[in-house]
């Protein structure tokens, strides 16, 4: 590697992916086709949820795939962290949601997590739209972009720790 400061435990890390859909029911039509590539054994996508804004402005969460679906209830950890450092609890729909991520957003903001691109996008939805949140593993990151090119009109990529993406599994 380079100067750049970068290690090869880089390369391990998990991906935040978030992926912006003009209409409310397009997150949902990619996680279909995430959950079909998944079924074959050729991706693995986890902690994954879509959120849609209504038309009062409020966020609208809805869990679909990946462990933390498997595991059943609540939303998963990791995502959970992400999704409270993006959208203020005043912005989600259900306010019990918004108390279950407070938690997971401090161990979030107490990390090198960068969330500014995840939160330009968030921050660009509009009523009506949806958006895709999922945990990637790297290896993946190219089918994943594959599945979904010319169904999200944006697709954002932010590296997790791995120390970060295992503090927010203990806090969850």
């Amino acid at each position: 590697m380079s100067d750049s400061g970068v290690t090869e435990t880089y390369h391990e890390d998990p991906l935040v992916l978030t992926a912006t859909f003009p209409i409310l029911g397009g997150a949902n039509l990619a996680v279909k086709k995430l959950q079909d590539l998944e079924k074959q054994g050729l991706l693995d996508v986890n902690n994954t949820i879509t959120v849609s804004k209504n038309a009062w402005d409020k966020i609208d969460v809805h869990q679909t795939t990946g462990d933390s679906g498997r595991k059943g209830a609540g939303i998963g950890a990791v995502v959970g962290g992400v999704l409270g450092v993006i959208f203020p609890p005043s912005l989600l729909a259900t306010t019990a949601l918004g108390a279950a991520v407070g938690g997971m957003t401090g161990v979030l903001r107490g990390s090198a997590f960068d969330e500014a691109d995840v939160k330009a996008m968030a921050d660009d939805l509009q009523p009506g739209q949806s958006m895709l949140i999922a945990i990637v593993e790297p290896k993946w990151q190219d089918e994943v972009a594959a599945a979904l090119d010319g169904l999200a009109n944006k697709i954002g990529w932010t590296v997790m720790s791995k120390a970060t993406a295992n503090a927010l599994a203990r806090e969850g």
